[in-house]
């Protein structure tokens, strides 16, 4: 019995999602073997002080102990505030380098455009699309979406980013745009879903081009 449990621990691969472009910081786990894909996921309020609190949330919903059985990872890259999303990109980065497996970036507008489409009159939502954000004082952010058919799953849609958030002219003409609405409960999901698409489509990901977007700030990891 021991030696069965073994193997079939072993045979576990994990997909773990990040995303802490807000105050909350999302974590996402799901075991890509599992063919039910049950989702794991956690949503804490950690305000300002990620750096206390990144390592021992994510041991909570998945001990340090089976890191090593991470097959991929997918990780938010903002806009949003620079520590917090530079610590969790640099996480990933980290345990992705490490083990040699592929990791994704995924902008938080590109993520929250899943559901924020909604928003959208059915003729807008045929054409492309922006999501924008008011910063105090520094302007607006945003990005340009567009609405994409799978062809080999015709009952699935995506998104495609055709512009990734960064400042714009505030006279600048973007329509049709929504503003972007902070939802981390559903945009983990959102963000897992993604990645097991890409798992399924063997997508490669490599941990030097994840990147996190912060148009204010000069300041990349290189």
């Amino acid at each position: 019995m021991k030696q069965t449990s073994l193997t079939s621990n072993h045979q576990k691969k994990f997909l773990l999602a990040l995303h802490s472009s807000t105050e909350k910081l999302g974590i996402g786990l799901v075991d890509l073997n599992d063919h039910k894909q049950t989702f794991k996921n956690s949503t804490i309020s950690i305000g300002r002080d990620l750096s206390n609190y990144l390592f021992r949330s994510i041991e909570e919903i998945f001990p340090s102990i089976t890191w090593n059985q991470i097959a991929r990872l997918i990780v938010a890259t903002g806009p949003g505030g620079f520590t917090g999303t530079r610590l969790t990109i640099i996480f990933a980065r980290t345990i992705a380098q490490q083990l040699q497996c592929p990791i994704h970036g995924i902008s938080s507008f590109e993520i929250m455009a899943y559901r924020l489409m909604k928003q959208l009159h059915p003729n807008e939502s045929k054409k492309s699309f922006w999501i924008k954000q008011m910063l105090r004082r520094r302007g607006i952010v945003a990005g340009k979406y567009k609405l994409i058919k799978n062809i080999e799953k015709p009952n699935m849609s995506i998104i495609k980013e055709l512009k990734e958030p960064h400042l714009i002219n505030p006279h600048a003409e973007i329509y049709p745009s929504i503003n972007a609405s902070e939802d981390v409960e559903k945009d983990i999901e959102r963000l897992l879903k993604i990645g097991i698409d890409f798992h399924i489509n063997s997508k490669a990901g490599y941990w030097n081009e994840v990147l996190p977007i912060y148009p204010t700030s000069p300041v990349r990891i290189n």
